[in-house]
């Protein structure tokens, strides 16, 4: 039994307007064209699209882009557009080229022509059928042209009458379809720039939305009954997905279609995007989190072909059964057969998978390493690779980051080559597998946890101790180290850019003293901003030992927010443009424990090249550095700089960074450190801490913690 889904669609019709609908659509078919033989079945789940200049139509199952050709001579000799499908009397209805004005396809696949008045002598190629009324609206842009609207309820025999609602020159819009929403009465297009438009058919006017995020020729668009808009891209036969209740809607990548230089597409909008009773989409069965069901763009692919799958076979639902359940309890078929585990995963070793394929095809794979639910970026294992026949063997190599313990992988099979984890596509399978990543003789280590930051804090006015609130820049990190046989093989060192208090313009970088930058291996490191994979690489050159840039200006990735001067430092000044980076680096055969630099390393702020600072006559730039107190700076740094101003570093005794009293312009607290306001002395917000500093720690070890705090002078928003 196919158990019952909870999880809830935005605009879903209810069953009452459904019958008022069809209520209306019956009284309009009474009233209006004459009820025919062939017409189509009532509410097609599937998508029409017509495509070539001498038009073919084809049905398109917009879940997976599956499509099949319906009829390649539909009585015409030249091209049919503006498609759309009526729901009051299940015909088609579009605009013949070849004729120059409407006509309508039936369930023979023959189009009648339409004679109709009212329209100018042209060509319309942006069209659809209203849902609460029975009229098909054309458009052109121009001022001879417009927008137009055909009443559909003549009697038979009588010629249409159009009326245009607004010259094109008023509404102007580059696009090439639009679609009616099942509810509301308004349209909806995206131009080839990636705006989406909401247009009032009765009053001729459109309001732009915002941005989708992708462009291009969108020839097709279509409604299902939950309100979501798809449009089909003419360049590659991408099929997008737009949550209009999104506060700011986004196209989704949502299947692989056909492509076409000449596309319009319609679709009864009252029907869900894949029928209760269809059979014919294999999904697969690891937790939602990874995009599982149809609802989260869940992976699928149409099998009606049933060609192109793993192992001996490949079964069908209309969704998918999310683990623990499985559609192997509900049909009694077991196809999550085509992948084989040879061996194990451990940390930093290779695996054998075998991978049996009914027949040549692409197959990609990926594998949860961090076991955070989802399938990142960096987590495919298997690109696009052409596999035969029979049982093929790969090569999959675990990271020595990964996190043990139990995770899951995905395996599609198809003709398509660049699939994603997500999404459908026309044929293939998709087989997802429970797996259990072991150590290996592996041993981690997370600073301060893993579920915890700690943090680090500038103040940027050396060598002048300045206002000295030590906020200019504040991060938080977290370090993971991996040993082996008593040598580091591998570190991670992830973090958030949580305030920028300083005018000045810094970089922030972190060092591994001790650790030789030559002795690294090829792509030895690995370097993501805001969860995006980076080409440049962080490591700095013309220095000796391994030096990581996270950035080179740290106000490149953040913002002060509106009416504010700086980042999270000032009441009021909550800013949600957070940056966040993620550093892995491999080391190869291993760096001995013994020698490895001890957490946190060397995270250091550097002076922007090319910005000015006060007490200089030309920018400091790069050889400017700001240390932890007693880390000695780098190969690029400027060592005349030193003693200058407050600052009384004595290189000789390895101390650096610090005042006449001890004083540091940079701190590390293994927690989540609530810092100072904007121009609030840390001494004063903070009593303890020079205390703490001149007794070299001996004193009131406690300092930073909110209840030894002046809470007035510190940033604690809410």
């Amino acid at each position: 039994m196919k158990p019952a889904h909870t999880h809830t669609r935005p605009h879903y019709r209810s069953i009452a307007t459904r019958l008022v609908l069809c209520v209306a659509g019956a009284l309009s078919l009474l009233i209006g064209q004459q009820v025919s033989a062939n017409a189509f079945d009532d509410c097609p789940s599937d998508a029409f699209l017509i495509q070539h200049t001498n038009a073919r139509l084809f049905g398109v199952n917009l879940a997976t882009g599956y499509y099949r050709e319906l009829e390649d001579d539909l009585g015409t000799n030249d091209k049919i557009n503006a498609l759309g499908f009526n729901f009051h009397d299940n015909f088609l209805y579009g605009w013949g080229y070849e004729h120059r004005g409407p006509v309508k396809i039936g369930a023979d696949y023959q189009i009648s022509v339409l004679p109709a008045e009212g329209l100018p002598d042209t060509n319309f190629y942006v069209g659809d059928v209203a849902i609460n009324e029975n009229t098909y609206y054309v458009y052109r842009s121009g001022s001879a042209y417009g927008l137009y609207a055909i009443d559909l309820d003549v009697a038979d025999g009588e010629p249409l009458t159009a009326r245009r609602i607004i010259d094109g020159s008023a509404l102007k819009l580059t696009i090439f379809d639009i679609a009616f929403h099942p509810d509301n009465g308004f349209a909806y297009a995206v131009d080839r720039s990636g705006n989406l438009h909401e247009i009032d058919v009765s009053v001729g006017s459109s309001q732009r939305i915002g941005n989708v995020g992708v462009s291009g020729t969108f020839g097709a668009a279509y409604f299902d009954v939950d309100g979501y808009l798809y449009v089909s891209r003419n360049s590659d036969g991408y099929i997008f997905r737009i949550n209009l209740q999104d506060a700011s809607p986004s196209a989704q990548f949502y299947a692989h279609g056909p492509a076409s230089n000449n596309n319009d597409g319609a679709r009864c909008a009252l029907a869900p995007i894949v029928s209760d009773t269809d059979s014919d989409i294999d999904f697969g069965d690891a937790p939602d989190s990874y995009g599982t069901l149809l609802e989260n763009n869940g992976a699928r692919h149409n099998i009606s072909d049933n060609t192109v799958f793993l192992g001996a076979q490949v079964d069908g639902e209309s969704d998918a059964y999310v683990a623990p359940l499985a559609d192997d309890e509900a049909d009694g078929v077991d196809d999550e057969d085509g992948v084989q585990f040879v061996t194990g995963f451990e940390l930093g070793t290779q695996s054998i998978v075998i991978a049996n394929a009914s027949t040549a095809a692409y197959l990609n794979g990926w594998i949860d390493w961090n076991r955070n639910g989802t399938f990142d970026t960096d987590e495919r294992v298997i690109s696009q690779q052409i596999v035969t026949g029979g049982d093929n063997y790969v090569m999959i190599t675990t990271p020595i980051w990964a996190e043990t313990g139990p995770t899951w992988a995905r395996f599609r099979l198809s003709s398509t080559a660049n699939i994603g984890p997500t999404g459908g596509v026309s044929d293939g399978e998709v087989e997802d597998y429970p797996i259990t990543v072991v150590a290996n003789g592996v041993t981690e280590s997370t600073y301060p946890s893993a579920n915890t930051w700690s943090t680090i804090a500038f103040e940027d006015n050396w060598p002048l101790q300045g206002d000295y609130d030590m906020n200019d820049l504040v991060a938080h990190l977290r370090f993971r180290e991996l040993v082996r046989e008593e040598k580091v093989v591998g570190i991670e060192v992830s973090g958030e850019i949580v305030a920028v208090g300083g005018v000045y313009h810094n970089g922030f970088a972190i060092r591994l003293p001790g650790v030789n930058a030559t002795s690294l291996p090829q792509n030895a490191i690995e370097f993501w901003i805001d969860d995006q994979p980076q080409s440049q690489s962080p490591l700095e050159s013309e220095q000796g030992e391994v030096i990581l840039v996270v950035t080179n200006d740290v106000w490149d990735h953040v913002s002060p927010g509106e009416g504010c001067t700086f980042h999270r430092t000032e009441i009021g000044c909550e800013s949600q443009i957070q940056m966040t980076f993620k550093v892995r680096v491999s080391f190869g055969l291993g760096v001995d424990s013994s020698v490895f630099p001890a957490v946190p390393y060397d995270p250091f702020m550097y002076a922007t090249p090319g910005y000015g600072r006060v007490g200089f006559d030309t920018p400091p730039g790069r050889g400017l550095e700001i240390h932890l107190p007693g880390q000695s700076p780098t190969d690029l740094f400027d060592m005349s700089l030193l003693g200058q101003g407050d600052d009384r570093s004595n290189p000789s005794d390895d101390l650096y960074f610090r005042t006449e009293t001890g004083m540091p312009w940079a701190l590390e607290i293994a927690s989540e450190w609530k810092y100072p306001l904007e121009f609030e002395d840390i001494t004063d917000a903070y009593p303890l801490f020079e205390s703490f500093v001149i007794s070299a720690g001996e004193e009131n070890a406690t300092w930073y913690l909110p209840e030894n705090a002046d809470l007035s002078l510190i940033y604690y928003p809410e």
